[in-house]
């Protein structure tokens, strides 16, 4: 049986998105990797099985508070790894 957790999407394109207008933090792939691990730590898994939860959790997806918990998170996440970059 597959599972996917549909948050790291989220998560992932929010990341993206705030980076294109935020250029002031490293974007190597490390430090990328840290930022998005650190989010997803902080936010509770959205997962999926079956045809039916797969649909449900790719609307809630695009839910805006899904979106906003998942930004303040990934701000939170960019500063922290941009205090202690890994990459050095």
């Amino acid at each position: 049986m597959s599972f996917k957790n549909y948050m790291e999407d989220v998560i992932v394109e929010i990341y993206n998105e705030y980076k294109k207008s935020h250029l002031n933090y490293c974007t190597c792939d490390r430090c990328r990797a840290d930022a998005i691990a650190i989010a997803l730590t902080k936010l509770k898994g959205k997962y999926a099985v079956s045809p039916e939860g797969e649909i449900f959790a790719r609307i809630s997806r695009d839910d805006r508070q899904v979106r906003a918990d998942a930004l303040v998170v990934i701000i939170e996440a960019i500063e922290q790894v941009g205090k202690q970059p890994s990459h050095s």
